[in-house]
């Protein structure tokens, strides 16, 4: 696409890439840079430093966490998770199913939908800050609290709760995927043309025999996290890369297939090295963001072995106010580092390293369409195993053995229900209904009313398919609102179960959508309106004038599906025109 004139969010922009990509971005004078941080300092200092080289374009930013709601974007973790209002409200917040007051309390949410980017790129390293809550040691300290219970004292029994509740607000792959599916209805509810990701590998690119690692693993089980969140990342953007916007579907339906929805642009750049660097001074050294203090000890009070651990008073002394100092080359986000552990870590056969003007140079390839070579989703793409011309080719044999078994059995092959969800068995027990009282193509005179009547009867006569339906776990409502069902129902979830177990017509027509059979006329309407919509698709003449391979359901195919009593065919057209298709292949 065209940078020039467009709206363009960089999250994590006073980063070293951030900073690369912003500058290599203003090049082509976009009407607005927004760049977010997770402190007003960072950004403040950030747009200073970019004031100079924008020229026309406009500087903006924000800060805060985007991984939370907007009232707790400007809190530390340990405040977020060490109040009990707060670390419920974030727990519900990352568990519960998403709804539309968690996706738009979410500042994530909240900065794309004030902002209206055309173009967001994601430099935030999103593993890090997810596996570096390090839940292996919350998980070890719950556990170990767990075994020594009847030992623990009465303040250690009273902090257990919040003890649990910290380790479930420290899970990060219910945070990642919360975080994906609320990037995506922010993404496609503001029309957001492209989303790139600068993302990472975690170990630098290099193996399990990472020697830049700590703790007593090689690497370190929060390091394999790290890597673990990175792939996840990666393979939920692939996802993403498939999905068309739920308007697209809508709007731009046709018979013509080779004509596919409409999809936002997704794309991630993998740097698979030590990212290096902002600057090279002398100052001072700090750890975790505090000065390094100096200390001595007088070698005439060294401990002994027994001692060294828990000595009983400490020799050692503080030397004055003074901290240490030293040259250092910074890495940015990755911290500063000595000469030689930068010539360590940058040297063959290492790490190495990457330059962030490459990989800006790399983002801004991407963006304005050209062929990098680094987008991390076309190269899935390409070395995916994806549908094959012979899997297509048996298909059809496949589908005659069932249909010639279900004429010798005498038992028809409609749903069991374990590809889910259960709106597919639903669908398909419901057009199974229909087909047995009036065609797909003809016979459209039977309305609603007369229709719902008929697939009630038949269900109350019929005792086979009746029972069939109630043991897969759906449940059936009658005409008249009553439901019938079995032991199990797969609808509601646990989740969608109301409180007082007392259900209202809201959850009637929920759960009804959701998997259960629904004979009552207004979901008998929907299925009239459904086949006139086929039937008039069908019957349109530039539909059938057109032999070409171009239109892919004519009435051929349709004549052929109802002969057939294909009743998959009809569900697939449904889930195209409602629900979404696959984009790629």
């Amino acid at each position: 696409m065209n940078i020039t004139g467009t709206r363009i969010m960089i999250l994590g922009g006073p980063g070293l890439v951030g900073m690369a990509v912003a500058r290599r971005l203003l090049v082509h004078n976009p009407k607005e840079l927004i760049l977010t941080a997770l402190t007003r300092r960072e950004v403040d200092e950030a747009l200073v430093e970019l004031k100079n080289e924008a020229g026309e374009t406009k500087l903006s930013g924000r800060w805060g966490n985007i991984f939370v709601r907007s009232e707790f974007k400007d809190l530390p973790r340990k405040d977020l998770l060490g109040d009990p209002v707060r670390r419920d409200r974030f727990i519900l917040d990352t568990l519960e199913p998403l709804s539309d007051e968690i996706c738009r309390a979410s500042f994530l949410n909240e900065m794309i939908r004030e902002s209206k980017p055309q173009v967001v790129i994601d430099c935030v390293n999103t593993a890090t800050g997810l596996a570096y809550q390090d839940v292996f040691e919350e998980s070890r300290q719950t556990y170990a609290l767990l075994k020594n219970w009847n030992e623990a004292d009465e303040k250690a029994r009273g902090d257990f709760q919040a003890r649990v509740e910290t380790l479930l607000g420290t899970q990060y792959t219910p945070q990642l995927i919360r975080h994906i599916q609320i990037l995506w209805a922010s993404l496609t509810e503001n029309q957001v043309h492209t989303y790139l990701k600068v993302g990472t590998t975690g170990t630098g690119g290099m193996g399990l025999n990472i020697p830049y690692t700590h703790s007593e693993d090689k690497p370190s089980r929060v390091l394999l996290a790290k890597s673990a969140m990175a792939g996840a990342h990666t393979l939920l953007l692939f996802l993403l890369g498939r999905t068309a916007r739920e308007h697209s579907t809508k709007l731009g339906w046709s018979p013509d297939r080779n004509i596919k929805p409409e999809a936002p642009v997704i794309k991630e750049v993998k740097p698979a090295a030590a990212i290096a660097w902002k600057g090279i001074t002398y100052g001072e050294v700090r750890q975790k963001g505090k000065p390094v203090e100096i200390f001595d000890l007088d070698p005439s009070q060294a401990y002994g072995m027994k001692d060294v651990l828990s000595p009983a008073k400490p020799a050692w002394k503080r030397q004055g106010s003074e901290v240490l100092k030293a040259p250092y080359i910074d890495t940015g986000e990755n911290g500063i580092f000595s000469r030689g552990e930068f010539e360590a870590i940058t040297d063959e056969g290492q790490m190495e390293f990457i330059t962030p003007e490459e990989i800006a140079d790399v983002v801004a390839a991407e963006i304005m369409g050209g062929n990098s070579g680094g987008d991390m989703i076309s190269a899935f793409d390409s070395a995916i195993l994806g549908p094959t011309y012979r899997a297509g080719f048996l298909r059809q044999r496949a589908i005659e053995g069932l249909r010639q078994l279900e004429q010798e059995s005498g038992v028809p092959s409609v749903a069991f229900e374990n590809l889910g969800p259960p709106r597919l068995s639903k669908l398909l027990f419901e057009l199974h209904l229909l087909m047995k009282e009036r065609g797909l193509l003809k016979d459209n005179e039977l309305g609603a009313s007369e229709l719902s009547k008929r697939c009630e009867n038949r269900i109350l006569e019929d005792a086979k398919l009746r029972s069939q339906i109630l043991s897969l776990g759906l449940a059936i409502v009658l005409r008249d609102g009553r439901v019938l069902r079995g032991p199990n129902m797969i609808i509601p979830t646990r989740w969608e179960m109301p409180a007082d177990g007392q259900m209202t017509m809201d959850h009637l027509n929920r759960y009804s959508h959701q998997g259960w059979v629904d004979l009552r006329e207004p979901n008998l309407q929907i299925w009239v309106d459904r086949l006139k919509t086929l039937h008039d698709e069908t019957m349109r003449p530039e539909n059938n004038r057109n032999t070409g391979s171009g239109y892919v359901r004519n009435r051929t195919y349709w004549e052929t599906v109802e002969n057939q009593g294909s009743l998959g065919s009809v569900i697939s057209w449904i889930f195209l025109r409602e629900d979404g298709e696959r984009v790629k292949r």
